[in-house]
């Protein structure tokens, strides 16, 4: 994933101390379950393995004038502009008249969330919701969120939000934003099953929100193809450009990779449509920046163009993130507590601890100043054994760090082993990410 560095400083956080760690993670067994089924739905939809993906909004760019105008007139609506004000597509959806009011909410022990209005078409929906909580001196945050339909069977999707604690009586307003599958029709209603957690810990009970949705805010606007198929190579590498799909909340770039290539790639540094006046659009930092298509593609989402009719498109990228097919597994001594084998020496293992059935991993990667605008998530959630255990992944955090080489990112891991097929002597796990690039850039027309 790439992030600019005020980002990365916003998201990333402090690593916790090993030994808390592993028995936080023996403590959470219980709610694994949950846990797996949430981590299922993020990794089905963007392709990344980790939680809920958290990313801070970029104030500084400005509404245009057009929504401004609109919001103002409509009660309520004025308070979604601070949460749109990072991504123009979404803007414009709004200037469409794409925004469904809501206003529903349910209290819990003293913690009240309301739904206020929902942006959503076939591909993307954003809740706009506030949370308030009487909790004097603690903070409340947003712990998890399922979605049922009228008769409460859980509704497949993925979704993400932010994690910052709220102080009481505070309005807290936030989106959350979810992801909807390919095939999926979405429902007439909703009901959101929300739980938090207060100073971190996680509470039991749940509250309900259930609110309509308004189908003919979205039918109306069809997404647009534009069918690409260009095939480049660079370094060495071949990959397709196949289309560029567009929505009314974000835009669609789908790209294949050539099995036969020798590296496999990762992703793409400051990817972005350019258009014939040299406006760019890229991802602006909320949502899923990207979800895998098949074994050999991958669909890219930025900015939406839906509202917009450029009469040439550009597809650039900076860098592309590649590595050897042959480097993608790390191995690591159970015994000896050491690497056995790694794509270079810029990856470390800090720390490794086995208590019972529960295993923790602390990584360090050493990344150049070229990649100091990025934040690397080189691994997911899933771990081997030699003995072809089973495992369940916990939970994961990812932190940054400065040092005089440049940059070194952390990266924990916590995994339940779910069986015992006797004394493990190596783990395995497969790299997602990692800041080695081809020799090129990209400059493709695609329209």
């Amino acid at each position: 994933m790439d992030f600019d560095t005020d980002m990365e400083k916003t998201k990333s956080q402090p690593l916790p101390d090993i030994e808390p760690y592993i028995r936080r993670g023996i403590a959470q067994a219980k709610e694994q379950k949950r846990m797996r089924r949430r981590n299922r739905l993020i990794r089905l939809y963007s392709g990344l393995a980790a939680c809920c993906i958290l990313f801070a909004f970029v104030l500084s760019v400005r509404i245009s004038p057009a929504v401004a105008a609109y919001v103002s007139e409509l009660p309520g609506m004025d308070k979604i502009v601070g949460l749109i004000r990072d991504d123009r597509g979404l803007q414009r959806a709004v200037e469409h008249k794409m925004v469904q009011d809501i206003g529903t909410k349910a209290s819990l022990s003293g913690i009240t969330f309301t739904i206020d209005q929902v942006l959503t078409d076939q591909k993307r929906m954003l809740l706009f919701y506030t949370l308030k909580h009487e909790h004097t001196g603690q903070k409340v945050a947003l712990r998890g969120v399922k979605l049922l339909d009228a008769s409460g069977k859980e509704w497949e999707h993925g979704a993400s939000w932010g994690s910052m604690g709220v102080a009481a009586n505070v309005e807290h307003k936030d989106r959350i934003d979810v992801y909807v599958p390919e095939a999926s029709v979405i429902p007439e209603s909703l009901t959101a099953e929300v739980t938090f957690e207060i100073d971190d810990v996680k509470q039991d009970s749940s509250l309900a929100v259930t609110f309509p949705i308004d189908r003919s805010k979205y039918t109306a606007f069809e997404k647009k193809v534009y069918p690409v198929d260009k095939q480049i190579t660079v370094d060495g590498q071949s990959l397709t450009i196949e289309q560029i799909t567009v929505f009314p909340t974000q835009t669609e770039v789908s790209i294949r990779f050539d099995p036969a290539n020798k590296k496999h790639i990762f992703g793409f540094d400051d990817l972005k449509l350019v258009d014939e006046k040299g406006q760019t659009y890229a991802f602006w930092g909320n949502g899923v920046p990207v979800r895998n298509n098949g074994e050999n593609g991958k669909v890219f989402n930025l900015e939406s163009i839906y509202f917009l009719e450029p009469q040439q498109l550009f597809l650039k990228a900076s860098g592309i993130r590649a590595l050897d097919r042959d480097k993608l597994q790390v191995v690591i001594d159970a015994k000896k507590q050491t690497l056995i084998k790694a794509p270079d020496d810029k990856l470390k293992l800090a720390a490794l601890r086995q208590v019972d059935d529960v295993v923790g991993l602390d990584l360090e990667l050493r990344v150049e100043e070229e990649s100091d605008r990025h934040l690397f998530t080189y691994f997911g959630n899933d771990i081997t054994d030699n003995r072809e255990n089973k495992y369940e992944y916990v939970q994961g955090t990812t932190s940054t760090i400065a040092s005089p080489d440049g940059r070194t990112q952390k990266q924990g891991l916590l995994f339940k082993r779910l069986t015992n097929k006797g004394t493990i002597d190596d783990y395995s796990l497969i790299l997602t990410d990692y800041p080695t690039r081809l020799q090129g850039e990209i400059t493709v027309q695609v329209k």
